[in-house]
C-alpha cells in the first residue's frame, strides 16, 4: 500500500508542477498580449447588408 500512496503522491506533485507551469505560461502570454498593439477589427464595408431573399425577383 505505500507504494500505491507514493506514486499517487508522485502523480498529485506532477499534477502540481504542470498546473503551476500552465499558470507562468498564461502570464507570460497576457503580458505578449497586453505589449501588442491593438488591431482594429473594422473594414470599409462591414457589416455587410445581406438582401432578404424575398427581395430578390426569380
Amino acid at each position: 500500500m505505500a507504494a500505491s500512496r507514493l506514486s499517487l503522491t508522485d502523480e498529485l506533485a506532477e499534477i502540481r508542477a504542470e498546473i503551476a507551469r500552465l499558470q507562468q505560461r498564461e502570464i507570460r502570454l497576457q503580458a505578449l498580449a497586453d505589449d501588442l498593439p491593438a488591431i482594429p477589427v473594422f473594414r470599409r464595408g462591414w457589416p455587410m447588408l445581406r438582401k432578404s431573399a424575398t427581395a430578390v425577383s426569380a
